[in-house]
């Protein structure tokens, strides 16, 4: 079994290092916060959920396709578009809770510390679309598969 590190050089490839470098930071940011200060995703437990398990989730299933693509083994690109534009949206309305919440925050730090985490989850969110957007227009079109 080779490695296939060229994989990663692609632009599929790069989306999803780009992709796993973002949902780090903003992992990083949900559960660590900045100065002692912990943001907060929304203003009830649904929201706090939802917030932590898209953070989570993609935490375990970026690095799942990123392996496959070094392996050479790679996730079909309708499956992967589909998780992509699923982790578009999840990431996006996150980042939207986040940042509807605490704009009126009158608690600076705790604001901007939550501001900066809706910020990143809706930056996650845009690349992860793109990222779709690519998978459909480069191989839905050709009716090809990643691998070719």
């Amino acid at each position: 079994m080779a490695l296939n590190s060229k994989g990663l050089l692609t632009p599929h490839g790069m989306f999803k290092i780009l992709e796993l470098v973002l949902v780090i930071v903003t992992f990083l940011l949900a559960r660590v916060g900045y100065d002692g200060i912990t943001p907060s995703f929304g203003p009830t437990l649904d929201h706090t959920w939802l917030g932590y398990l898209t953070v989570g989730g993609w935490l375990i299933i970026i690095p799942a396709i990123i392996i496959g693509i070094v392996l050479g083994d790679q996730v079909s690109w309708r499956m992967d578009s589909f998780l992509s534009l699923v982790g578009a949206c999840l990431f996006i309305a996150s980042g939207s809770f986040a940042i509807k919440y605490n704009t009126n925050n009158l608690n600076t730090k705790h604001r901007d510390i939550s501001l900066a985490l809706g910020s990143f989850c809706i930056i996650t969110g845009i690349v992860m679309a793109l990222d779709s957007a690519l998978m459909v227009f480069k191989y839905g079109r050709k009716g090809r598969s990643i691998a070719s």
